[in-house]
């Protein structure tokens, strides 16, 4: 009887910081091709909520050594060719604690992430025949896709909501790309682009300065 009590206790405890503290689960790996990956990393699951996990952006080489390329991906499917790697990822601006935004980045291996948001937006501005600047103001998120052999960039912008008098802007436009074009923006901001680190995670990459 005695060791039941204590067992009952033991469980009880455990019960107890499990609740008070939560615990710790385990990180899980999903392959996306040629060698990169997405890792989820949960945070402490309580009781009363459930877990929201972080997921980051690596590579693994053949001798099965890992590279960390972003820490912190925005959400939306990856778009893999060949060696390259277009994702989505959550900078960090003036607060880095607090403030992120997502930021269109393209990778080859084993070369740091590029941030290419601002080269792609340009080349849609001058598409649609838009001000650039007030395009890079209007930016919300950028969702990349491969449809018909090309790369297609689902564009979202701010709304200037429903009494605004400006109703020349849209919500939403796509942006469509062969890869010889994508290969020019890579080149492009390679050439005028600097290595910067992020604020939040100090994750190195090369950006743009328009």
């Amino acid at each position: 009887m005695k060791l039941l009590n204590n067992f009952i206790s033991r469980v009880a405890l455990a019960m107890l910081c499990l609740g008070l503290t939560g615990c710790q689960l385990p990180k899980s790996v999903a392959p996306v091709g040629s060698g990169y990956e997405e890792v989820s990393h949960p945070k402490r699951a309580f009781l009363d909520e459930p877990p929201l996990p972080r997921v980051s952006f690596q590579h693994r080489g053949t001798d099965g050594k890992t590279t960390l390329i972003w820490p912190s991906l925005y959400g939306v499917n990856e778009v893999v060719k060949g060696d390259l790697a277009l994702f989505v990822g959550d900078k960090a601006y003036v607060e880095p604690d607090k403030v992120t935004h997502p930021r269109l980045f393209a990778v080859q291996f084993p070369g740091l992430p590029l941030d290419i948001t601002d080269e792609v937006l340009w080349r849609w501005s001058k598409t649609s025949g838009k001000d650039f600047a007030k395009t890079l103001q209007k930016f919300s998120l950028v969702i990349p896709e491969e449809k018909n052999g090309r790369l297609e960039l689902h564009l979202e912008f701010l709304s200037e909501g429903y009494l605004s008098v400006e109703k020349d802007w849209p919500d939403q436009s796509d942006l469509q790309l062969d890869w010889n074009q994508v290969s020019d923006i890579l080149r492009a901001v390679k050439t005028k682009g600097v290595v910067e680190k992020d604020l939040r995670w100090h994750t190195p990459y090369i950006g743009e300065k328009f």
